[in-house]
């Protein structure tokens, strides 16, 4: 079930974003246009993603520009119910 975001948060992740990148440990990184707030596009990205609630485990995600000049790191937090079960968390 997805979270409520407003829909001025997703065009604005939809107008951003040029590339999203999954590295082998499950790490995404997504690339944004060359001129926008790198800061500003990794709460944004976070937001998207965890209103989504696709992704099933925490990572570290990090968010660049095309030209390689300046990143940001942002926390995704699943949210998953479940996510605790295997770690023995919950019974």
């Amino acid at each position: 079930m997805m979270s409520e975001i407003s829909k001025e948060t997703q065009a604005k992740f939809d107008q951003g974003i040029v590339e999203s990148i999954w590295s082998e440990n499950g790490e995404l990184s997504y690339v944004i246009k060359d001129g926008l707030n790198i800061e500003e596009y990794a709460i944004v990205i976070k937001e998207v993603l965890e209103s989504q609630k696709e992704i099933a485990h925490d990572f570290a995600g990090t968010v660049t520009n095309e030209s390689r000049t300046a990143f940001a790191k942002f926390e995704y937090k699943s949210g998953w119910f479940l996510e605790g079960l295997a770690d023995g968390e919950i019974e």
